[in-house]
């Protein structure tokens, strides 16, 4: 008797289920169920097209709460209409209403991903879902506790690592500066979580940067406008991400968590004890190097040992010898190891940066032709990457006499500036310094009496002799 009536519990439950559509293959419900919900995804549609969300949210409401898995939309369309409804809101808990409503329309989703799953093209992810709603939170309560936005940022981004939106993963270093200000002892996990979300970031730039070498590849082969659009679109993605890399590296730096002096006193007395530990040495080369602390001796004895010890060496380690033997003045040894890291080094974006890093060290000795030698290089593996033209402006300002007439010198300004102006085209986010740049070279170019004087017209093409080798325009 015991048995039939835990069966018959068990029976009814599942049928209930059915009924409420949870239940693939009767997700719609069964029987008037069915037509029911049906009749409302039909009048939730056709409002949602003609943006009469009130309607529209009446027949969402069946569906979000009596038919979880009938619908995909149910959930972007619920995420719309709610985020309408808290906008336009003036009244402080009906608000607060519509914003647990929201968060519960995400919670639901990813307790039914599953499900939804099986119904969809475009696949989701918990962490992708999780990403969006704290997103929508912090957007809806500023006071939202940081431990709480936190948590989920932390939650997400391990889930997703390199996949994360890009401002999902500055967001959770934004957060992890945060909580390390109300909470001290967060300090060495804010460290952890800055290692994590530059490696995370720097995959995400990959990812754009093979995007658009693969949408590049397409338009040759078939000349579709599409993919040069696309293209497009991901070069203002990695404008967006280049921007992020930097907020992140500004929230750990900002966050007073350790300066390279604090790394430095941290680690130097613990690297001879762990100097065949190469885990350990890497993460410390890591994060000393992000934090570009590269002179310090903590870095330089972790980059050497573990360059030693460790069979497959990074490109790290490498850098960090380079370090070292610039230092001690070697600086044929230095170079060495510096091509060595280029080598080593598996991602575009670092390869790049790698390269600009070499091409800055070759400018403080006035080696200009090497400096725009290895700018060259990090261009030419990232064509998004202003920095590298700024240096090259810069090398060209260092050395503006080629010619025994100094009106011809000064135009030499005028191809610093073509490098500046070309480095605000392709990144943005360096346009506060190149503009420093432009304002700087603009006060030697030549006036327009000494053009006219010596015969030179604007609009008219010369080129700068000596090692630079290029033309420029008068103006």
């Amino acid at each position: 008797m015991k048995k039939l009536f835990l069966a018959l519990i068990a029976f009814v439950a599942m049928t209930a289920n059915a009924q409420n559509g949870v239940s693939n293959p009767y997700r719609f419900g069964q029987g008037e169920d069915s037509l029911r919900c049906r009749q409302n995804i039909s009048i939730m549609n056709t409002n949602m097209k003609s943006k009469d969300y009130q309607i529209a949210y009446d027949a969402w409401k069946v569906l979000f709460d009596e038919f979880p898995v009938a619908r995909v939309d149910t959930y972007t369309n619920g995420i719309k209409i709610l985020n309408e409804f808290i906008a336009k809101e003036a009244d402080p808990q009906k608000k607060q209403e519509y914003i647990d409503l929201l968060m519960a329309v995400y919670d639901q989703q990813i307790k039914y991903l599953d499900l939804l799953q099986e119904i969809t093209k475009t696949k989701l992810s918990e962490g992708q879902i999780l990403g969006k709603k704290v997103i929508d939170l912090i957007k809806h309560r500023k006071d939202a506790p940081v431990e709480e936005v936190y948590g989920m940022l932390a939650k997400s981004v391990e889930l997703e690592q390199g996949q994360s939106e890009y401002v999902v993963t500055e967001l959770f270093m934004k957060y992890s500066g945060l909580k390390f200000k109300n909470d001290p002892s967060h300090g060495e996990q804010i460290i952890d979580d800055y290692l994590n979300a530059s490696v995370y970031i720097v995959e995400v730039l990959d990812k754009y940067h093979d995007k658009i070498e693969e949408c590049e590849q397409r338009y040759k082969e078939f000349g579709e406008a599409k993919d040069s659009i696309n293209a497009g679109k991901y070069g203002k993605m990695i404008d967006a991400s280049r921007v992020a890399k930097s907020n992140i590296d500004a929230y750990f730096i900002n966050s007073g968590a350790a300066s390279c002096e604090d790394l430095d006193r941290i680690y130097a007395p613990l690297i001879e004890e762990n100097k065949s530990d190469i885990n350990y040495l890497n993460k410390v080369i890591t994060v000393m190097a992000m934090l570009r602390c590269t002179n310090q001796d903590a870095y330089l004895a972790a980059s050497e040992y573990a360059f030693e010890i460790d069979p497959n060496p990074t490109s790290k380690a490498a850098m960090g010898c380079g370090y070292r033997y610039f230092k001690r003045g070697d600086i044929d040894k230095a170079m060495e190891y510096f091509d060595r890291a280029i080598e080593l080094e598996t991602s575009i974006t670092n390869k790049s940066e790698l390269c600009y890093k070499v091409a800055d060290i070759y400018y403080q000795l006035n080696k200009y032709g090497k400096a725009r030698s290895y700018a060259q290089k990090a261009l030419s593996l990232n064509a998004k990457y202003g920095a590298p033209h700024i240096l090259i402006a810069r090398c060209y300002a260092a050395t503006p006499s080629w010619s025994d007439d100094n009106t011809l010198n000064n135009c030499t300004y005028y191809l610093c500036i073509d490098r500046l102006e070309r480095a605000i085209s392709v990144d943005p986010s360096v346009r506060a310094e190149a503009n420093k740049y432009i304002a700087t070279y603009k006060k030697y170019t030549p006036s327009n009496e000494e053009l006219f004087m010596k015969g030179y017209k604007n609009g008219e093409k010369v080129t700068i002799g000596g090692w630079i080798n290029e033309t420029t325009t008068i103006r």
